[in-house]
């Protein structure tokens, strides 16, 4: 088994060559030339890995659009460098860990997880989506000058995803409301809001398996933030006790967040908060709140339909 450093073990690598397209929360595409998908195993827990290659109007997109975790917060100093326009950007990203359920569906080695991929199902459609993946290294190989003779060497950065530990707690200087800075979110991404009351917003989101509305939530008091997603179906009373059972073995493999379903009329949701009590709400870190929460409800958007209706689950 090769090592993959960080104290990593690589359990299964692949190395091809494939274009794939992304998809972003708004709908734009992200062509990529994916070389190398890998699993490693870190502290008992699985990962999986993706390198590949874009080309600069692709980068560009994903810095413009804080695509893939490259939220400014998350790059180093070194996100400010030049690339050369001739010459692809090489790209390293990990899947977000509660994903990896749906890129094993077929099995643990590389291959199966790469045919899952690339196959036209709803694991698939969820993987291909660019806020399942976080960027952890940027990089580009750079020719040598002539007086160095032949050869080449590589220059780029790591993101936060890379080295989370290594990050600094925000300073102390004052901090602005949380709806401002949710509001200022929205606006960036063009994604359309309401404001329904003080500190609620809402939302209506269009993902690759269907539509819904998503509930933003402020406390400045308590100083919370919260993402509901609400599935536009309300669970038919003869089913929420099996939907209940379902949602709670759901839950225990979600790293973030969780489903919650009212008893009393049926209503099902997903939930995502963060409590800023001791720090400040970022537009980076709300940004990971409401993708992560959109992410989730898309993937199971076609499961949780078919666990209302007492269908068979695969």
């Amino acid at each position: 088994m090769a090592g993959s450093g960080n104290g990593s073990k690589a359990q299964s690598r692949l190395d091809f060559d494939h274009e794939l397209v992304f998809r972003t929360l708004t709908g734009d595409s992200l062509t990529a030339s994916v070389k190398r998908l890998e699993l490693t195993d870190a502290e008992e827990r699985l990962a999986c890995t993706l390198s590949f290659e874009v080309q600069q109007d692709v980068y560009r997109q994903l810095m413009a659009g804080e695509w893939m975790g490259l939220h400014a917060a998350a790059r180093s100093d070194g996100a400010g460098m030049a690339f050369e326009a001739d010459q692809p950007i090489e790209l390293r990203a990990v899947l977000r860990h509660s994903l990896m359920k749906a890129a094993l569906h077929h099995g643990t080695e590389a291959e199966q997880v790469l045919q899952t991929l690339l196959q036209d199902s709803e694991a698939g459609r969820a993987l291909r989506q660019s806020e399942s993946w976080l960027i952890l290294e940027v990089k580009q190989q750079v020719k040598l000058p002539e007086e160095f003779g032949t050869g080449s060497l590589k220059k780029g950065y790591r993101t936060f995803w890379a080295e989370p530990a290594a990050v600094q707690a925000a300073s102390g200087n004052p901090r602005p409301a949380m709806n401002e800075i949710v509001e200022g979110y929205l606006s960036g991404k063009e994604i359309p809001y309401e404001r329904v009351a003080d500190g609620l917003l809402r939302i209506t989101f269009t993902g690759m398996n269907g539509s819904w509305i998503v509930l933003v939530r402020t406390d400045e008091e308590k100083r919370i933030c919260i993402v509901y997603s609400v599935y536009p179906e309300l669970v038919p009373e003869e089913h929420r006790a099996g939907m209940a059972v379902f949602l709670t073995g759901e839950n225990y493999d979600l790293e973030v967040g969780s489903f919650e379903l009212d008893t009393a009329d049926g209503e099902l949701r997903y939930r995502t908060s963060i409590d800023v009590e001791h720090d400040r709400l970022t537009r980076e870190l709300f940004g990971r709140l409401f993708t992560t929460n959109v992410v989730i409800m898309d993937h199971y958007f076609h499961v949780l339909h078919d666990a209302a209706a007492q269908e068979e689950m695969e």
